[in-house]
């Protein structure tokens, strides 16, 4: 009897340290495997990471099982289209709810090098999806500042216990990159390092460097989106709306191209620029095409009756302007010359196109670019390119294309157009139309800042896009309105 007590209770100590093991390793392995991920780390423990385009949050390469795919052939694909990188996978170390954990190995010596912070940044630029999905690729080391930025709460408490029964991947320290240039980029990249090493030969061009980036950096993606306002408050709703179809179609090419054709930054290729805040490929440069397109456009649309003077100065700032663009991304690596090239051309031909596109009727003699139509279809045309690519920037778009739709429906409902004759009011409605912009970027970076989930941030970027359109075209008018009365 005591030798069957004795069995039962070994059985029952084995079972609970099984389950317990188990259990260390597997948070819910209940439900079906739909999804792979795969642990890879260096000799000193440091783990191989991905930092996403969309939430900006870190996670280990990896994703959803397609298809009659085995977890272990998801779990080669997903990491070759992240990071580019081809991996052995190994055993399976945990389950968390639908995914499976792998330990995996790069099978080639993978070259990093280590940037102005500190990162240790992986040169992974071959991978299908950069610039798509995937910001960086990183070797992070398993501290509470990579956790508070990790994707997957179930996991990074894990990684103490995860990472020892990984294989060491190799990776080597590299100072650059170049083995993938074509000898017309390579000759661009040796000019690029003579002008980064003159910038910081001596204090006057240290000083000139310094001032050039900073003025480049003004233009961003928001300073278009302000001129939107300054279109809205000066030049009427029909004037953004035209001048609006003419950043749309700029911005759709240029994401489009740095989606196709697939080459690395300079910075990536040579550290000594220093890591810079910027996602996907190098070619076009998109900030310039818009620059170009802006100031291109104001000057064929300047009304010489109205104001027969300032044309020349504005064709000059424009000049200027487009100069400290392309410095900034000369002296930060972020662009190669001929890419600053592609971008003028497309902003000076965007510009013309627009200019014969404006007068464009429908057969009614409804004009093409401020009917309701034109903006449906736009809104449809991106959704279905966005969603297809991947490109959630392009989602982005057709979210602005569909809240101008919905506004153009409202204004037929319950038409108000507001067209302010003095200055002051112009300036006021101006004032009205940036603040509510501003509002609304700073509430959505504040909100999607605490979700990792991607499609919770593109819903909610959606949302923000959308209704920037509707306040410039239908809130911002009524505020106006209540307020000069």
């Amino acid at each position: 009897m005591n030798i069957v007590r004795l069995i039962v209770v070994s059985v029952f100590f084995l079972a609970f340290n099984v389950f317990a093991q188990a259990s260390g390793n597997a948070i819910n392995s209940t439900l079906p495997i739909k999804a792979a991920d795969c642990l890879i780390v260096d000799e000193a423990g440091n783990i191989l990471m991905v930092q996403e385009v969309i939430s900006g949050k870190f996670s280990i390469p990896g994703g959803a099982i397609i298809d009659d795919e085995s977890p272990a052939m998801a779990a080669i694909r997903e990491v070759y289209e992240e990071t580019g990188f081809h991996i052995s996978v190994g055993d399976m170390i945990a389950r968390t709810y639908n995914s499976a954990i792998f330990s995996c190995q790069i099978k080639t010596p993978t070259p990093y090098f280590v940037d102005e912070t500190g990162k240790r940044v992986v040169m992974g630029w071959s991978a299908p999806h950069f610039g798509k999905e995937v910001k960086r690729v990183l070797l992070l080391p398993n501290t509470a500042r990579m956790r508070n930025n990790y994707r997957f709460p179930e996991h990074k408490w894990m990684f103490p216990k995860w990472v020892p029964e990984v294989p060491a991947s190799d990776f080597v320290l590299s100072p650059g990159e170049e083995k993938g240039l074509t000898p017309f980029y390579r000759s661009q990249l040796n000019a690029l390092q003579a002008l980064h090493s003159a910038s910081v030969s001596s204090r006057g061009f240290i000083y000139t460097s310094n001032t050039v980036i900073a003025f480049g950096s003004l233009f961003t993606p928001l300073f278009f989106v302000l001129s939107l306002a300054f279109i809205r408050a000066f030049h009427g709703h029909r004037a953004l709306l035209i001048y609006g179809a003419g950043l749309l179609g700029v911005s759709f090419f240029s994401l489009l191209l740095s989606t196709v054709i697939e080459l690395p930054r300079p910075y990536f290729i040579d550290p000594v620029f220093g890591e810079q805040d910027t996602i996907g490929y190098t070619l076009p440069s998109m900030t310039l095409a818009l620059t170009v397109f802006m100031f291109c456009w104001f000057v064929l649309s300047w009304d010489k009756e109205k104001q027969p003077k300032g044309r020349k100065r504005l064709a000059l700032l424009g000049i200027v302007v487009v100069m400290l663009v392309s410095g900034k991304s000369l002296l930060q690596g972020e662009h190669f010359p001929s890419d600053l090239f592609v971008g003028v051309l497309i902003g000076v031909a965007a510009s013309f196109a627009l200019r014969r596109a404006k007068d464009l009727r429908f057969s009614n003699r409804n004009r093409v670019l401020i009917s309701a139509r034109f903006w449906l279809l736009a809104f449809v045309f991106n959704a279905v390119i966005g969603l297809w690519i991947h490109k959630p920037q392009i989602i982005y778009l057709s979210a602005i294309c569909l809240g101008t739709y919905c506004s153009l429906l409202c204004l037929k409902i319950y038409p108000i157009y507001v067209s302010a004759v003095r200055r002051p009011a112009k300036v006021t409605f101006f004032a009205l139309a940036t603040v509510g912009i501003l509002l609304l970027v700073t509430s959505n970076l504040y909100v999607t800042g605490k979700y990792a989930i991607n499609q919770i941030v593109v819903a909610m970027n959606c949302g923000t896009a959308w209704a920037i359109a509707v306040l410039l075209l239908v809130v911002t008018p009524r505020v106006f309105l209540r307020l000069m009365r």
